[in-house]
């Protein structure tokens, strides 16, 4: 009887082990590029997804940016291995990058001077963070850096003319925006080129009330079939 008891706890205990090795292993196994920029609208509405472009055009005397300023919805990250390592920061987050910078037409810039983007506000729900992250053309995410940008109201960045697909993370639920100037200026201060005028956009986000969370309720199954090989456990 004592030999019996001794063995049920050790096939627990391997059970148990060989749970823990299968998840972690599936985890690994289900590591995955996050969705393109096009196909990153959380609403579950096809017709909803696609790029968002903010659609930058000089016109010798100005900058201007034509904007798709609709609210995009931004999906979950809960439970998803996202791969490479940088793409950390949009796990068990909310994210979207769908907006994305681009030339308008063709445009010749005067010599010595660049693009740049320049955080002016930003809106969030009390007590939430959002966070915008280096990203680049969608073909080829696997090489953003997602190195943070625009941290706070005031930080630029220069912007080099492709495509610029940036990744937009929040944390809670509820409704959020940024305000950007976009503007000429030199090309290694940043300091705007008093000759020329600048352009200003707003882009928003809404982040739905999440459904129960997947994750919580597989957890609950591994922690239920636990417990009932435990009361099987004195019957072996």
């Amino acid at each position: 009887m004592i030999f019996q008891q001794g063995t049920s706890q050790v096939n627990i205990q391997r059970t148990s082990f060989l749970l823990l090795t299968l998840l972690a292993l599936g985890a690994n196994a289900g590591a995955v590029l996050p969705p393109l920029p096009s196909a990153t609208n959380g609403d579950g509405i096809v017709a909803n997804n696609g790029m968002k472009h903010l659609s930058i055009d000089f016109d010798e005397s100005s900058v201007t940016v034509h904007a798709a300023t609709t609210m995009v919805t931004m999906m979950s990250g809960e439970g998803v291995d996202y791969t490479p390592d940088q793409f950390d920061v949009i796990e068990n987050q909310y994210f979207n990058s769908q907006y994305g910078w681009n030339f308008d037409n063709i445009v010749v810039l005067p010599e010595d001077s660049a693009i740049w983007i320049r955080r002016m506000d930003q809106t969030t729900p009390a007590g939430a963070t959002l966070r915008v992250y280096e990203g680049g053309m969608g073909m080829g995410m696997a090489n953003w850096t997602m190195q943070p940008l625009y941290l706070n109201d005031g930080d630029r960045w220069m912007w080099d003319g492709d495509m610029q697909h940036d990744m937009y993370v929040a944390d809670m639920p509820g409704e959020y925006s940024m305000t950007y100037e976009v503007y000429l200026g030199d090309p290694t201060t940043g300091e705007a080129l008093a000759s020329y005028g600048s352009a200003t956009t707003t882009i928003g986000w809404t982040v739905p009330v999440p459904e129960p969370g997947t994750a919580a309720l597989l957890v609950l199954g591994i922690a239920g079939g636990i417990a009932v090989m435990r009361s099987r456990a004195s019957c072996w």
